[in-house]
C-alpha cells in the first residue's frame, strides 16, 4: 500500500543495482535542491527556506494533492497500480534491499481546472514503470484546481509501497 510515512534506514549493506541507484539519485537531488514538500503531517514548507512565508492555502493544496496521489497509487483495483507494484516487488526481490525504497520526489504542475499538465521525477529504472507512474498521476483531474496565486511546480514526496488485490 502507498504510504506517506518516512522510511527507516538499516545498517545492513545494500546491493548497488539500477533500481537502488535511481532511488539514491532521487534522494540526493532532493537534498541538493532543498526540496521535500511532504504529504505527511507537518509543515511541507519547512523543507525549504522561502524568502517569504508559504501561505496556508498553498500548504493545504499541496497536502490535498499528495493525499489524492497516494490514494491513486494505492488503488488495488487498478491494473496499472498492480503492474507498477508487481514490478517494484520483483526489483526488490532481485536486488535484495534491506529497507523500503526511499520517498519518490515528484515535481507537479497543475492547470486551472485541476488537471496535472506536467510531471517530473527521476526514472524508476524501467520505462514501463515510469510510464505507469506517469499514467496513474495524470489520468484524472484533482478534486480541486490550485489556488490562482500558487507558484508551481509543487514538489511532493510520495511513498511507494505494495498493494495486494483482495
Amino acid at each position: 500500500m502507498a504510504q506517506t510515512s518516512s522510511s527507516t534506514r538499516s545498517t545492513q549493506p545494500q546491493r548497488d543495482g539500477p533500481f537502488t541507484r535511481a532511488w539514491q539519485r532521487i534522494v540526493r537531488a532532493a537534498g541538493a535542491l532543498g526540496v521535500g514538500l511532504s504529504t505527511a503531517a507537518g509543515n511541507p514548507a519547512a523543507a525549504q527556506v522561502p524568502a517569504q512565508p508559504v501561505p496556508q492555502h498553498w500548504i493545504s493544496y499541496v497536502q490535498m494533492t499528495g493525499n489524492q496521489f497516494q490514494a491513486w497509487l494505492s488503488d488495488p483495483d487498478s491494473e496499472t497500480v498492480q503492474r507498477l507494484h508487481a514490478w517494484m516487488q520483483e526489483r526488490m526481490l532481485q536486488e535484495g534491499p534491506v529497507a523500503p525504497p526511499p520517498p519518490l520526489i515528484v515535481r507537479v504542475w497543475v492547470d486551472g481546472a485541476g488537471k496535472v499538465e506536467r510531471l517530473e521525477f527521476a526514472s524508476l529504472g524501467q520505462p514501463q514503470a515510469d510510464e505507469d507512474l506517469r499514467a496513474l498521476l495524470t489520468a484524472q483531474p484533482l478534486s480541486e484546481p490550485p489556488p490562482q496565486d500558487m507558484r508551481q511546480p509543487m514538489v511532493l514526496q510520495l511513498e511507494l509501497g505494495f498493494v495486494a488485490k483482495s
